[in-house]
Protein backbone atom coordinates (compact mmCIF):
# COMPACT_ATOMS: atom_id res chain seq x y z
CA UNK A 1 0.00 0.00 0.00
CA UNK A 2 1.22 3.54 -0.98
CA UNK A 3 1.89 5.42 2.22
CA UNK A 4 1.97 8.80 0.77
CA UNK A 5 -1.44 9.43 1.46
CA UNK A 6 -1.40 8.62 4.88
CA UNK A 7 2.37 10.75 5.04
CA UNK A 8 0.02 13.82 3.87
CA UNK A 9 -2.65 13.34 6.26
CA UNK A 10 0.32 13.08 9.00
CA UNK A 11 1.10 16.67 7.96
CA UNK A 12 -2.25 18.13 7.05
CA UNK A 13 -4.23 16.69 9.62
CA UNK A 14 -2.51 14.23 11.70
CA UNK A 15 -5.30 13.21 14.08
CA UNK A 16 -7.04 11.51 10.87
CA UNK A 17 -4.22 9.49 11.20
CA UNK A 18 -4.48 8.07 15.11
CA UNK A 19 -8.33 7.89 14.10
CA UNK A 20 -7.78 5.52 10.91
CA UNK A 21 -4.92 3.49 12.97
CA UNK A 22 -7.13 3.19 15.90
CA UNK A 23 -9.77 1.52 13.45
CA UNK A 24 -7.71 -0.63 12.12
CA UNK A 25 -6.48 -2.01 15.03
CA UNK A 26 -10.14 -2.81 16.00
CA UNK A 27 -11.02 -4.31 12.85
CA UNK A 28 -7.52 -6.85 13.30
CA UNK A 29 -8.32 -7.26 16.78
CA UNK A 30 -12.07 -8.20 15.59
CA UNK A 31 -10.81 -10.50 12.62
CA UNK A 32 -7.93 -12.50 14.75
CA UNK A 33 -11.07 -12.83 17.27
CA UNK A 34 -12.87 -14.63 14.60
CA UNK A 35 -9.64 -16.24 13.53
CA UNK A 36 -9.78 -18.31 17.25
CA UNK A 37 -13.25 -18.83 17.40
CA UNK A 38 -13.25 -20.41 13.40
CA UNK A 39 -10.15 -22.67 15.49
CA UNK A 40 -12.62 -24.21 17.79
CA UNK A 41 -15.01 -25.36 14.94
CA UNK A 42 -12.06 -26.61 13.47
CA UNK A 43 -11.30 -28.32 16.39
CA UNK A 44 -15.01 -29.97 17.00
CA UNK A 45 -15.58 -31.10 13.34
CA UNK A 46 -12.29 -33.15 13.80
CA UNK A 47 -13.78 -34.90 16.57
CA UNK A 48 -17.19 -34.88 14.53
CA UNK A 49 -14.88 -36.55 11.98
CA UNK A 50 -16.05 -33.96 9.45
CA UNK A 51 -12.81 -33.35 7.83
CA UNK A 52 -14.69 -31.68 4.57
CA UNK A 53 -15.90 -29.10 7.01
CA UNK A 54 -12.64 -28.54 8.56
CA UNK A 55 -10.66 -28.07 5.53
CA UNK A 56 -13.36 -25.42 4.64
CA UNK A 57 -12.78 -23.70 7.95
CA UNK A 58 -9.12 -24.12 7.80
CA UNK A 59 -8.89 -22.10 4.31
CA UNK A 60 -11.37 -19.77 5.14
CA UNK A 61 -9.16 -18.95 8.24
CA UNK A 62 -6.17 -18.81 6.67
CA UNK A 63 -7.46 -16.49 4.46
CA UNK A 64 -9.19 -14.37 7.39
CA UNK A 65 -5.17 -14.49 9.04
CA UNK A 66 -3.37 -13.13 5.50
CA UNK A 67 -5.87 -10.07 5.94
CA UNK A 68 -5.39 -9.25 9.16
CA UNK A 69 -1.33 -9.35 8.51
CA UNK A 70 -1.72 -7.34 5.55
CA UNK A 71 -3.51 -4.19 8.07
CA UNK A 72 -1.26 -4.94 11.06
CA UNK A 73 1.46 -3.99 8.02
CA UNK A 74 -0.59 -0.87 7.90
CA UNK A 75 -0.92 -0.48 10.96
CA UNK A 76 3.12 -0.70 11.58
CA UNK A 77 3.68 1.79 8.78
CA UNK A 78 1.07 4.65 10.46
CA UNK A 79 2.82 3.98 13.78
CA UNK A 80 6.28 5.14 12.30
CA UNK A 81 3.99 8.10 10.79
CA UNK A 82 2.76 8.71 14.63
CA UNK A 83 5.86 8.16 15.98
CA UNK A 84 7.94 10.56 14.09
CA UNK A 85 5.42 13.08 14.15
CA UNK A 86 4.70 12.83 18.20
CA UNK A 87 0.94 12.73 16.78
CA UNK A 88 0.11 10.27 20.24
CA UNK A 89 0.69 13.73 22.07
CA UNK A 90 -1.69 15.21 20.19
CA UNK A 91 -4.18 12.55 20.81
CA UNK A 92 -3.63 12.22 24.17
CA UNK A 93 -4.16 15.93 24.97
CA UNK A 94 -7.85 15.80 22.98
CA UNK A 95 -8.66 13.77 26.01
CA UNK A 96 -7.42 15.59 28.76
CA UNK A 97 -9.60 18.55 28.45
CA UNK A 98 -8.74 21.20 31.46
CA UNK A 99 -12.49 21.08 33.20
CA UNK A 100 -12.10 24.24 34.74
CA UNK A 101 -11.64 26.38 31.02
CA UNK A 102 -14.75 25.06 30.15
CA UNK A 103 -18.15 27.35 30.17
CA UNK A 104 -20.75 25.92 31.42
CA UNK A 105 -19.13 22.54 32.68
CA UNK A 106 -22.16 21.46 33.77
CA UNK A 107 -24.10 21.21 30.80
CA UNK A 108 -21.80 18.10 29.66
CA UNK A 109 -22.09 16.06 32.27
CA UNK A 110 -23.81 12.75 31.95
CA UNK A 111 -25.87 10.14 33.47
CA UNK A 112 -22.60 8.27 35.44
CA UNK A 113 -25.18 5.42 35.75
CA UNK A 114 -25.38 4.39 32.34
CA UNK A 115 -23.25 1.76 30.99
CA UNK A 116 -21.55 2.19 27.76
CA UNK A 117 -19.62 -0.95 25.94
CA UNK A 118 -15.75 -0.84 24.33
CA UNK A 119 -17.03 -0.48 20.70
CA UNK A 120 -18.38 3.02 21.36
CA UNK A 121 -16.53 5.78 20.36
CA UNK A 122 -14.76 7.50 23.28
CA UNK A 123 -12.56 10.39 22.27
CA UNK A 124 -13.54 13.57 24.09
CA UNK A 125 -15.32 11.78 26.69
CA UNK A 126 -14.30 12.00 30.48
CA UNK A 127 -14.89 8.13 32.57
CA UNK A 128 -15.65 8.10 36.26
CA UNK A 129 -15.56 4.46 36.59
CA UNK A 130 -15.92 0.76 34.50
CA UNK A 131 -16.81 -2.79 35.27
CA UNK A 132 -15.21 -5.94 34.99
CA UNK A 133 -16.72 -9.73 35.71
CA UNK A 134 -19.50 -7.38 38.13
CA UNK A 135 -16.55 -5.11 39.94
CA UNK A 136 -16.91 -1.49 39.90
CA UNK A 137 -13.76 0.60 39.86
CA UNK A 138 -13.81 3.95 40.41
CA UNK A 139 -11.62 6.20 38.10
CA UNK A 140 -10.78 9.83 37.24
CA UNK A 141 -9.73 9.61 33.69
CA UNK A 142 -8.53 7.19 30.85
CA UNK A 143 -5.42 6.19 32.37
CA UNK A 144 -6.74 5.28 35.00
CA UNK A 145 -9.26 2.74 33.43
CA UNK A 146 -6.19 1.32 31.77
CA UNK A 147 -3.93 0.67 34.69
CA UNK A 148 -6.81 -0.24 37.10
CA UNK A 149 -7.65 -2.98 34.69
CA UNK A 150 -4.27 -4.13 34.44
CA UNK A 151 -4.07 -4.07 38.07
CA UNK A 152 -7.42 -6.15 38.17
CA UNK A 153 -6.42 -8.72 35.74
CA UNK A 154 -2.68 -9.39 37.04
CA UNK A 155 -4.40 -10.56 40.70
CA UNK A 156 -6.75 -12.85 38.57
CA UNK A 157 -3.91 -14.25 36.70
CA UNK A 158 -0.24 -12.47 36.86
CA UNK A 159 1.57 -14.81 33.66
CA UNK A 160 -1.08 -13.04 31.09
CA UNK A 161 0.17 -9.91 31.74
CA UNK A 162 3.94 -10.76 32.63
CA UNK A 163 3.26 -12.37 28.40
CA UNK A 164 2.05 -9.30 27.08
CA UNK A 165 5.94 -8.01 27.48
CA UNK A 166 6.28 -10.78 24.59
CA UNK A 167 3.34 -10.69 22.88
CA UNK A 168 3.59 -9.01 19.29
CA UNK A 169 -0.31 -8.48 19.10
CA UNK A 170 0.36 -6.50 22.27
CA UNK A 171 3.41 -4.57 21.35
CA UNK A 172 3.59 -2.58 18.49
CA UNK A 173 6.73 -2.70 16.36
CA UNK A 174 7.36 0.57 16.53
CA UNK A 175 5.21 1.55 19.82
CA UNK A 176 5.57 -0.32 22.97
CA UNK A 177 2.85 -0.44 25.67
CA UNK A 178 4.28 -3.27 27.68
CA UNK A 179 8.10 -3.77 29.02
CA UNK A 180 10.12 -5.33 31.79
CA UNK A 181 12.37 -1.86 32.23
CA UNK A 182 11.19 1.53 31.54
CA UNK A 183 12.09 2.37 28.06
CA UNK A 184 13.19 5.86 26.96
CA UNK A 185 10.75 5.73 24.13
CA UNK A 186 7.74 4.95 26.74
CA UNK A 187 5.49 8.15 27.63
CA UNK A 188 3.66 8.56 30.70
CA UNK A 189 4.93 5.45 32.18
CA UNK A 190 3.43 3.49 35.11
CA UNK A 191 5.15 0.55 36.71
CA UNK A 192 2.83 -2.21 37.39
CA UNK A 193 4.40 -3.40 40.60
CA UNK A 194 2.34 -6.61 41.38
CA UNK A 195 3.85 -8.15 38.34
CA UNK A 196 7.01 -5.74 37.85
CA UNK A 197 6.73 -4.65 34.59
CA UNK A 198 5.73 -0.76 32.79
CA UNK A 199 3.15 0.31 31.11
CA UNK A 200 2.97 3.24 28.33
CA UNK A 201 -0.30 5.15 29.31
CA UNK A 202 0.08 7.84 26.65
CA UNK A 203 -2.94 6.61 24.32
CA UNK A 204 -5.82 8.50 23.55
CA UNK A 205 -9.09 7.02 24.83
CA UNK A 206 -9.68 5.27 21.94
CA UNK A 207 -6.50 3.45 21.91
CA UNK A 208 -7.35 2.53 25.76
CA UNK A 209 -10.25 0.84 24.35
CA UNK A 210 -8.33 -1.17 21.95
CA UNK A 211 -5.90 -2.44 24.61
CA UNK A 212 -8.65 -3.38 26.57
CA UNK A 213 -10.20 -5.36 24.03
CA UNK A 214 -6.91 -7.01 23.49
CA UNK A 215 -6.58 -7.51 27.22
CA UNK A 216 -9.75 -8.82 27.89
CA UNK A 217 -9.57 -11.56 24.88
CA UNK A 218 -6.25 -13.06 26.16
CA UNK A 219 -8.27 -13.70 29.58
CA UNK A 220 -10.89 -14.72 27.63
CA UNK A 221 -13.75 -12.62 29.44
CA UNK A 222 -16.13 -11.56 27.26
CA UNK A 223 -16.92 -8.04 26.40
CA UNK A 224 -20.13 -7.67 27.19
CA UNK A 225 -18.69 -8.14 30.90
CA UNK A 226 -17.03 -5.04 30.38
CA UNK A 227 -18.77 -1.68 30.91
CA UNK A 228 -17.46 2.40 31.27
CA UNK A 229 -18.75 5.08 33.00
CA UNK A 230 -18.86 8.20 31.97
CA UNK A 231 -18.91 11.61 33.83
CA UNK A 232 -18.72 14.10 30.82
CA UNK A 233 -18.70 14.04 26.92
CA UNK A 234 -17.68 17.09 25.23
CA UNK A 235 -18.11 15.81 21.89
CA UNK A 236 -19.73 19.08 21.05
CA UNK A 237 -17.16 21.06 21.95
CA UNK A 238 -15.30 19.81 18.82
Amino acid sequence: MDLKVFEFLGAEVPNSVGDIREALDLLATSIDTAIEQVGEKVTKSFENKDFKKAAELSLNSEELDSISKKIQEVISDLDTIIYDRNIDEDLKEMDQIDEKSIPNYNDYLVDTEVEHNLYEDLTHKRPCAFKIEGTRVEIKDWKGVLVQTINYLAKKDPNIVRSFVDDSKMNGKKVIYFSRVKLPTMRAVVEIKSVNIYVATNLSANGIRNLLIKMLNKYNIKLSDYKIYLKADYSELH
